[in-house]
């Protein structure tokens, strides 16, 4: 009964909220914004660059008003302008409410990736595979909104612009050592001094990758190269004066690729028995089913990174098997389900084997049965 009223509940607030939409003025204004933001656009890219550009789409600016769902958000009187010039697309935000020519916009992105490239090149003698930059007022990867800028990039001020419009950029190489890269010339001559550095181990490496730029607008930037370390020969961070640099060497056994985060660390692993997967249920599994030989972890590594062979499996539903793992701690058996994904090339299945205070760490593959 109680779930019903909560339900019923539920409903009524949904249709509360549906049923509110826009007031006649809140219309009335966003209809105005629109026009006038519409003429603000194309004056302000007339002004900065010179051309007028065709609006292919534009859009009233909407307050976020957080995780509930707001069905008619408030106007921002800002519009945003989807335009096009001699075939290239790209995006202004200005304001509707008045007449000016004060916006932003990223028309000049692929641009300024460009002369970052070439920076690059003329720095360290070498072409980077991939470039992928990160700038301006949204901080976003999204072709969009990314590098939306008020500043005229001139040939001249590139370090100007992405020292002032925190910019972070992923540089990915082939066979190149990361680590021998002049990183504070690069920063003081391109004004980028946030980076992830990648020197993958070949070009058919690189190429599998599906998201080369990783987590370029959050922090860790490097977060989500573990699911790909077996592709390269390190990697650098570079940020708020800190540089680190991983070497990724990788230790092979019966196909499995094992990665610690010092290539001096020793890890083995021997085939072993576990436990019935019934001890499992509860814990990540409804119907646990092992789909792959078992083997001891022997490390003195506080993390490995494990890639276990898809082609290894006894399943065919690789896309929902899962590592796992069994020890000891504090006198007790434990049995985990150890967070995995697929790599993008579908090779593998990787996760990370953190070993704690634990002892006698055996790991397989599971699969759900349920």
């Amino acid at each position: 009964m109680r779930k019903i009223t909560c339900y019923l509940f539920l409903i009524l607030i949904m249709l509360t909220v549906t049923g509110c939409g826009y007031t006649r003025e809140e219309k009335k204004a966003m209809k105005r914004y629109e026009k006038q933001g519409r003429e603000n656009a194309k004056n302000y890219i007339k002004e900065k660059y010179g051309f007028d550009a065709a609006i292919k789409k534009l859009t009233c600016e909407t307050y976020n008003s957080g995780p509930v769902p707001d069905f008619s958000p408030s106007p921002t009187g800002n519009v945003f302008v989807k335009m096009n010039y001699h075939g290239e697309d790209f995006s202004v935000v200005i304001s509707g409410e008045n007449t000016n020519t004060d916006g932003i916009d990223n028309y000049q992105l692929k641009k300024i990736a460009t002369a970052l490239k070439q920076e690059l090149y003329e720095i360290t003698g070498f072409h980077a595979d991939g470039v992928y930059v990160s700038y301006g007022e949204y901080g976003s990867t999204n072709e969009e909104k990314n590098g939306m800028i008020h500043t005229f990039y001139d040939g001249e001020n590139l370090a100007e612009i992405l020292q002032n419009e925190s910019s972070r950029a992923v540089i990915s190489y082939v066979n190149h050592p990361v680590d021998q890269i002049p990183v504070s010339e690069v920063s003081w001559k391109t004004g980028v001094d946030t980076m992830l550095l990648v020197d993958y181990e070949s070009q058919e490496a690189y190429q599998s990758v599906c998201q080369p730029y990783y987590n370029l607008t959050g922090w860790p930037i490097e977060n989500g190269i573990e699911d790909q370390l077996y592709l390269v020969n390190g990697y650098r961070v570079v940020n708020a004066g800190e540089d680190s640099y991983m070497k990724c060497e990788k230790k092979i056994q019966d196909d499995i690729i094992l990665i610690t985060e010092k290539p001096e660390e020793r890890v083995d692993l021997e085939k072993s028995v576990l436990d019935s997967p019934d001890n499992w249920n509860g814990n990540g599994f409804i119907d646990a089913k092992q789909v792959a030989d078992a083997y001891d972890v022997e490390t003195g590594s506080a993390k490995v990174y494990v890639y276990f062979p898809v082609r290894k499996l006894n399943t065919k539903d690789v896309d929902r098997a899962q590592l796992v793992k069994q020890y000891q701690y504090q006198g007790r058996t434990c049995y985990d389900n150890i967070i995995s994904r697929v790599t993008d090339d579908g090779r593998y299945i990787h996760g990370i084997v953190y070993t704690r205070d634990e002892l006698e760490i055996k790991i397989s593959v599971f699969v759900d049965q349920k």
